[in-house]
C-alpha cells in the first residue's frame, strides 16, 4: 500500500506556490517551487525570515552570481523552516485535535500509515499503544520541496559594466546551479520543452547522480508533451548518466494553452503508448545510465 499522497501541488505560475512547502510539507504534501522570479524568492526570504526569527543577509540584484545565491538561501531556508514545523507536529498528541492527527487524517485510505494509525485510535491506553504510537510518529515524512524551472527561459545576463556573462550565468543555468547547491533533498521538474545545454551542465553536480548507497539526493523530474519527447530528453541526459526520476505529460490546460502540443494527439492516445512501451523506455534508458 501507499505511504503517501497520490497527489501533489503543482507548480503555478511565478509565486501563486513559492511559498507552498512552508504551509504544507508538514503535512506530508509535496509542491513544487518556480524558479523563474529570484527577486521575488528574496521578498519572501526576508519576510518569513522576521516571522522565523532568522538571521536575514540581503543578497542584492547586483552581488556576483547574485540569482543562484538568492535561490539556494531561499530554498535552504524553506527547508529549514519545513523542518521545524515537522519536529513540532512530531511532539504533538493523535488522540487529540492537533497537526499531528490532521497529518494521518488527509492521507488516502490507501496508505499504510493512515491504517496504522485508525488501528492505534481504537487501542485502550497500553504499553504497546504507546510503542506503536512512537514508532508511527518516527515513520512520518514531510512533503517533498520540489523545484521548476522552465528550461527555455534562459536568456543569456550582462555584468555591471554591460558586458555577457559566460553562459553557466544564464537565467536557466543560474537557477539549476542555486537548486543544486542547495541543502534540499528533492526534484527538479524541467518543463516547457528541451535545453541541452542546460540539461549538459546538469551533469556537473554530483547530487544528481546516485552515491555509495545508492541514493539519489536530488531527483530529475521532466513534463513531456508525448512518449517520443520522453524517450529523446531522456536519451540525452541517459548518456550523461543522468536518470529521470519521472515524466509527468505535460497538460495543455496549465501550461499556456499548447493543448496540442503533440501533433493533434489527444491524451488518452498518449497515456496508452506510455502504457504499451513503459518497460521498453525503462529498459532502454536504465542501459544507458549504466554504461555512463
Amino acid at each position: 500500500m501507499l505511504d503517501t499522497h497520490t497527489f501533489h501541488i503543482p507548480v503555478m505560475g511565478t509565486g501563486y506556490t513559492a511559498d507552498t512547502p512552508i504551509r504544507v510539507a508538514h503535512l506530508g504534501i509535496s509542491s513544487v517551487i518556480s524558479l523563474v522570479d529570484d527577486l521575488l524568492l528574496e521578498r519572501l526570504r526576508s519576510h518569513y525570515s522576521k516571522l522565523y526569527n532568522i538571521s536575514f543577509e540581503p543578497i542584492s540584484r547586483s552581488d556576483d552570481d547574485g540569482r543562484a545565491k538568492r535561490i539556494t538561501a531561499y530554498l535552504d531556508m524553506v527547508s529549514d523552516i519545513v523542518h521545524k514545523r515537522m519536529e513540532d507536529v512530531r511532539k504533538q498528541s493523535i488522540f487529540e485535535k492537533s497537526e499531528k492527527r490532521r497529518y494521518f487524517e488527509l492521507l488516502p485510505n490507501s496508505s499504510s500509515l493512515k491504517q496504522r494509525f485508525l488501528s492505534i485510535l481504537s487501542m485502550p491506553p497500553s504499553s504497546d499503544r504507546d510503542r506503536m504510537d512512537k514508532d508511527l510518529t518516527a515513520d512520518m515524512k514531510p512533503g517533498s520541496i520540489d523545484v521548476n524551472i522552465m528550461v527555455k527561459l534562459d536568456k543569456p545576463n550582462r555584468n555591471r559594466s554591460g558586458n555577457f556573462l559566460p553562459d553557466e550565468f544564464s537565467d536557466a543555468k543560474a537557477a539549476l546551479r542555486g537548486f543544486a547547491l542547495s541543502k534540499l533533498e528533492s526534484a527538479i521538474v524541467f518543463s516547457a520543452g528541451i535545453n541541452q545545454s542546460l540539461y549538459s551542465y546538469t551533469s556537473q553536480f554530483r547530487d544528481f547522480y546516485r552515491d555509495c548507497n545508492g541514493k539519489l539526493k536530488k531527483r530529475i523530474i521532466v513534463k513531456i508533451s508525448d512518449f517520443r519527447s520522453a524517450l529523446t530528453q531522456g536519451k540525452f541526459l541517459a548518456k550523461k548518466g543522468l536518470e529521470v526520476s519521472e515524466f509527468r505529460i505535460e497538460s495543455g490546460l496549465n501550461c499556456g494553452g499548447h493543448a496540442f502540443a503533440s501533433g493533434c494527439q489527444i491524451l488518452p492516445t498518449i497515456l496508452k503508448s506510455f502504457k504499451e512501451k513503459r518497460q521498453d523506455l525503462s529498459n532502454q534508458l536504465h542501459g544507458m545510465v549504466k554504461t555512463a
